[in-house]
């Protein structure tokens, strides 16, 4: 069915008053765009076109990827924000692009929270603290004295302001009182590659890319962001562990559309996505790359998002992070 048609026939159902329940039935009726702000290739792009395969399944429809890169995720954010709110261009969006990205980006011209819907949880990401092996800190408890008797001389790098490195240090400084250096990059696998040369001291990473080079011995882990711990990293304690509870993250990814979008074709969607995520396909799949299922339907994933865009603007703020 042509998008022309598509209308037509959403029209006929409202003019013969069909209930928005039936409408959300009868949806979709075409393919649907799944706009993945990040290129391709990256972690959130994998994730998408494995979750993306099943989904369209369980939905009748094909799922189009539309990688749309830029400003950390918000060039493709805001496609979607002005898309048609018909179910048909929906968003894979992160804690950046419904977030944090607008305390540091002046040029964000889209509300994360006004301008979507939150429909469903997918997947996220655990973020692990590494140091060079050259340096002689062996705990996080070593790694905060030291940056509290020598304020800024260790340098962490990040894949860029407001990435989720980022963020994992603002919260390290702002909980501990320790200071050290912030080294952005453009990208985490750049900052990794420094990392691992002795050019950067310590750094928060993803486990899928810092685990190759600390299970060669390349790359010391102190900790992970997350609990419990991770599975394919058991004898590395969380940070709750290391004596630094509360100083916890995980990366998120999840199922956005346009604000408006009906709340029935919102239902429609997040009970597709609740049997996709519950698929040994996609679990398994996650699980080889490291990640992890967040199962949210839409009422509770629209709570937790909002919880954690005021958390992190929260800690940029008292970082002293502003706009530019």
């Amino acid at each position: 069915m042509t998008t022309l048609n598509r209308r037509h026939f959403s029209l006929a159902l409202g003019a013969l008053g069909v209930a928005p329940l039936a409408r959300a039935q009868a949806y979709p009726q075409g393919p649907i765009t799944l706009v993945v702000p990040f290129s391709a290739g990256s972690v959130v792009d994998q994730q998408a076109r494995v979750i993306a395969r099943v989904l369209a399944s369980r939905l009748g429809q094909p799922i189009v990827i539309d990688n749309r890169a830029g400003v950390s995720g918000s060039l493709g954010a805001e496609v979607v924000a002005r898309a048609a709110p018909d179910g048909y261009t929906l968003l894979i969006g992160t804690q950046g692009t419904q977030g944090t990205n607008s305390a540091i980006y002046k040029t964000i011209r889209y509300d994360p929270v006004k301008d979507f819907v939150a429909i469903h949880g997918l997947s996220g990401n655990a973020t692990v603290l590494v140091v060079n092996p050259t340096l002689k800190i062996q705990s996080v408890a070593e790694l905060v004295a030291y940056g509290k008797a020598n304020p800024g001389k260790l340098n962490f790098g990040s894949g860029g302001k407001g990435t989720s490195g980022h963020l994992c240090l603002e919260l390290l400084q702002n909980r501990t009182g320790a200071r050290f250096t912030h080294v952005p990059y453009k990208s985490s696998s750049t900052a990794l590659v420094d990392l691992v040369a002795g050019n950067l001291d310590a750094m928060f990473d993803f486990v899928q890319t810092s685990g190759p080079q600390i299970r060669s011995g390349k790359l010391r882990p102190l900790a992970v962001t997350r609990s419990p711990r991770m599975p394919s990293l058991p004898d590395v304690p969380t940070m709750a562990e290391a004596g630094f509870p509360g100083i916890e993250s995980q990366s998120w990814g999840g199922l956005f559309a346009p604000a408006k979008t009906p709340a029935a074709i919102v239902q429609r969607l997040s009970d597709a996505v609740d049997e996709t995520l519950k698929t040994p396909e996609v679990r398994r799949t996650l699980e080889s790359v490291e990640s992890f299922t967040i199962d949210m339907p839409h009422t509770q994933f629209q709570a937790y998002v909002a919880a954690e865009a005021a958390r992190w603007e929260g800690v940029l703020r008292d970082a002293g992070i502003t706009p530019e």
